[in-house]
């Protein structure tokens, strides 16, 4: 004799019921639960929810299957850059293209951006053994460098300077270096929005150095800036999980990492998608 086939016990969270529980979800805890401060959900409140909203109880054991169910998963967010849009974007973007449009033959046309290194390593995402979590060791205390970056868009050609701080003087520093370096051709500058850029002794120095022109990316679209994919493969490569006895060893690191880096690849990183 064998059992015929049955549906087993019915589940306590029907399609109804966790159609209610995605609308919790996507809804702020402190406008259904009264008194409640709480930014965001857990299962200890979406289970008092649900239980005020169907009329009996519900285990927490019961929402969280349902949540995975659902296909929520507990989880770290991850900060983004705020939806905001630039009434100047596609001014902007007109200005960048047109004058390297009209750039004559010999005007290198350079992406330009700021970055920072620190002795104090950055942490990342790795494999590790289940009960062996990695230890990275902290420096005693943390010192940190600035980065000045150019990249020339046409040749992959790529120009640095590092200084211990990201002030007006220190970008008018690098600009220099820029007129140094491109000594024989025009300089078509594209950078951000950041605010040594847009200082009065940046503006005073642009105006009497008229061999380099200058162009703002619209706000809120650094993702438009190649050379941060640069930054990206460096401190991915160097400084990710990973403490320098010294700032000194960590700058030589720095110069043997551009020193290694050809044309081409600059090019490739800074094509890649962000």
């Amino acid at each position: 004799m064998y059992d015929a086939p049955r549906s087993g016990r019915p589940r306590l969270l029907d399609a109804a019921a966790e159609q209610t529980l995605t609308r919790l979800l996507r809804s702020d805890p402190a406008t259904v639960i009264g008194g409640s401060e709480a930014s965001f959900w857990t299962v200890a409140m979406l289970t008092l929810a649900m239980i005020m909203r169907l009329g009996h109880y519900l285990s927490p054991a019961t929402t969280r299957t349902a949540l995975h169910r659902l296909g929520v998963r507990w989880g770290r967010p991850r900060l983004t850059m705020p939806d905001k849009l630039d009434p100047q974007k596609a001014e902007r973007q007109w200005a960048i293209a047109e004058a390297v449009v009209t750039a004559g033959p010999t005007t290198a046309v350079l992406y330009a951006d700021e970055s920072r290194v620190q002795t104090l390593p950055l942490l990342r995402a790795m494999w590790q053994w289940v009960g062996q979590q990695a230890r990275i060791p902290t420096p005693g205390s943390n010192v940190s460098r600035a980065l000045f970056g150019a990249l020339e868009i046409g040749t992959g050609q790529w120009t640095y300077l590092v200084r211990e701080h990201l002030y007006a003087v220190d970008f008018i520093a690098f600009l220099e270096l820029l007129l140094v370096v491109y000594a024989e051709r025009p300089i078509v500058l594209i950078i951000d929005n950041y605010s040594s850029h847009t200082a009065g002794s940046v503006k005073t120095w642009l105006q009497a150095h008229p061999k380099l022109q200058v162009y703002p990316l619209p706000k809120y679209c650094s993702h438009l800036n190649p050379v941060e994919r640069i930054w990206l493969r460096l401190k991915n490569r160097l400084a990710a999980n990973r403490l320098y006895g010294s700032l000194a060893l960590l700058l030589a690191t720095v110069d043997e990492f551009f020193g290694a880096m050809t044309p081409a690849q600059a090019r490739c990183w800074a094509a890649e998608e962000k």
